[in-house]
Formats: C-alpha cells, structure tokens, sequence
C-alpha cells in the first residue's frame, strides 16, 4: 500500500509575500518601540532614586541618626549626616539611558521622616528623549510629611 504525500514547503513567492507584510508590521510598530524604551529608561530610572529614598531612611532609623538622601542631576548619593562637619557618602548611583532628575535634597531623622518635621519633597524625573506627555509617563518621587515614600507613574497625574 502506498501514501500518496502532497509536497510541503513554501514557494519563493509565498516566501516573499510573507516577509513583505512581516517588514511592514516591524516599520508600522517602530515609533512605538522607542517610546516603550523611553517610558522603559524612565520607570528604570524612577526605581532607582525611589530604591535610594528608602535606603536613605533605613539607614536613618538603623543608625539613629540624620541620613541625606541627595539627588543632583544624575547622580543619586545617600549620605550619613551623623557628623555634620564630615558627611559620609553611603552610595552613589548614576541615572543612565538619558534620564535626569531634579534637584532635590531629604534629610531623614532617626525616625524616619524627614527633618525638619513637616517637610515634603517632590523630585521629578525626565528623559532627553522627549518632553512629558501622556504617551511619555515620567516618574516622579513624592516624600511627605510624615515620612511616606512613593513613586509617582506620572508627575502630570492630579494625584501624583
């Protein structure tokens, strides 16, 4: 008895006509793949200086004394302010991938809110990639009074 098999396999037409449409999905999705890496760099970055934020006010409450956390530009550093005259750099960490933020300084106290008492700082994140929109989400870190700590997804959010 013997099979009968078709022949299997694609024809070079067939076999064009499919990377056609595969290079025109990939050119229609382009713009929106460097928006997704921008939003990407910029939760990335938001992480980073918020991961900073409650290491600054662990260390406070640990060492029962004040801890700066300070954020210039791009560079992101936790200082021990036990001593005033001579601060100690705890860590230092550098935003990348074109993502700066705002110039912002909290001191922590012993407790863990920030000092002097009913401070509240806000530090905003930004990407040279674009300006901020709805499309572009750039973070932003939000300490309050009473020592909460939290990442905004978008600093033009009303509730943010």
């Amino acid at each position: 008895m013997r099979h009968l098999t078709g022949q299997r396999g694609l024809t070079l037409i067939e076999l064009m006509v499919g990377l056609a449409i595969g290079a025109f999905l990939m050119l229609t999705a382009a713009p929106y793949f460097s928006e997704y890496t921008s939003n990407s760099r910029l939760r990335e970055g938001g992480n980073l200086v918020f991961s900073e934020a409650l290491l600054a006010q662990s260390e406070a409450i640990k060492r029962n004394a004040t801890v700066r956390l300070a954020v210039d530009g791009t560079s992101v550093q936790v200082i021990d302010r036990s001593v005033p005259a001579t601060p100690v750099v705890l860590r230092t960490r550098t935003l990348s991938g074109g993502v700066s933020a705002s110039t912002g300084n909290v001191d922590f106290g012993s407790e863990g809110r920030p000092v002097p008492f009913g401070t509240a700082v806000s530090i905003n994140l930004a990407t040279s990639a674009g300006s901020c929109s709805g499309d572009m989400r750039c973070p932003g870190l939000r300490v309050d009074a009473g020592g909460a700590v939290r990442l905004c997804g978008n600093q033009l959010l009303s509730d943010c």
